[in-house]
C-alpha cells in the first residue's frame, strides 16, 4: 500500500468513526459495512455524501450499492482520483 492509499485508508476509516462511532482500531480494510460493522442503508448514504464532501468526488449511485467492504471504499477513491 502507498502511503497515498494509506491517507485515504486513514481519512476513509476517521469518517466511518466518526458517523458511526466505531473505533477506528476496528475499522481494518476488509470489514464488511452491514455484515460486520452493522451500518444499515441509512447510515451508509451518509457515510457516502460524506466521502463525496471529503474527497471532491461524485459517484455514481450505481457504484455506491456496490461498496460493501472498508477497501472497496478506498479502491473506488483511488480510481476515480486516477
Amino acid at each position: 500500500m502507498t502511503s497515498s492509499d494509506q491517507k485515504t485508508l486513514d481519512r476513509v476509516t476517521t469518517l466511518i468513526s466518526e458517523i458511526t462511532d466505531i473505533p477506528k482500531a476496528d475499522l481494518q480494510p476488509g470489514k464488511r459495512l452491514a455484515a460486520d460493522l452493522e451500518i444499515d442503508s441509512l447510515t451508509t448514504i451518509e457515510l457516502a455524501v460524506a466521502i463525496q464532501d471529503e474527497f471532491n468526488i461524485d459517484v455514481e449511485d450505481e457504484k455506491l450499492k456496490e461498496l460493501k467492504t472498508i477497501e472497496d471504499i478506498t479502491d473506488l477513491i483511488r480510481s476515480i482520483r486516477k
